[in-house]
């Protein structure tokens, strides 16, 4: 009787591991599951975040630098001849960081005319802001503009 008993035991721990099983393979994998999430987490955590430093709609949308350059300068000369403006030079320039774009103009005309094309230049779209400029006396009356002009741009 004891073989017997013995036997019946052994039976019923089989049934009872075969029943626990499944149960615990589901359990392992949502372990595995939860493992890997945690560590896509921490790796997102350990990678720095880009963050654009103006909002996407107020920069250029170029697919490139040299893009953005050719469009910004374009804008640029079609206001200053809309102004009456004469544009002397317009030419590319190191912007000196990444995501930027820089043109260096020379444009003379009326004061009136060119200090109101300065203040367009800020105060449009894309946001643009002259990293250095020179206003001096021109002939007959006009005034010459040589600045630098930096925008954002974003692809």
């Amino acid at each position: 009787m004891t073989a017997r008993l013995w036997a019946a035991a052994v039976v019923a721990g089989l049934l009872l591991a075969a029943a626990l099983a499944l149960p615990m393979a589901g359990a392992l994998d949502r372990l595995a599951d939860a493992r890997e999430t945690r560590d896509r987490y921490a790796a997102a955590v350990r990678t720095p975040q880009r963050s654009a430093p103006v909002a996407p709609e107020l920069a250029l949308a170029a697919p490139d630098r040299a893009a953005a350059t050719r469009q910004l300068g374009g804008r640029l000369r079609a206001a200053a001849t809309a102004d009456g403006l004469l544009v002397e030079t317009i030419k590319p320039a190191n912007p000196g960081a990444p995501g930027l774009v820089a043109l260096d103009l020379r444009l003379s005309g009326p004061e009136k005319a060119v200090l109101a094309f300065a203040d367009r230049a800020e105060r449009g779209r894309p946001i643009a802001r002259f990293a250095r400029w020179q206003v001096a006396a021109g002939e007959g009356g006009s005034i010459r503009l040589d600045a630098r002009l930096v925008a954002p741009w974003r692809d």
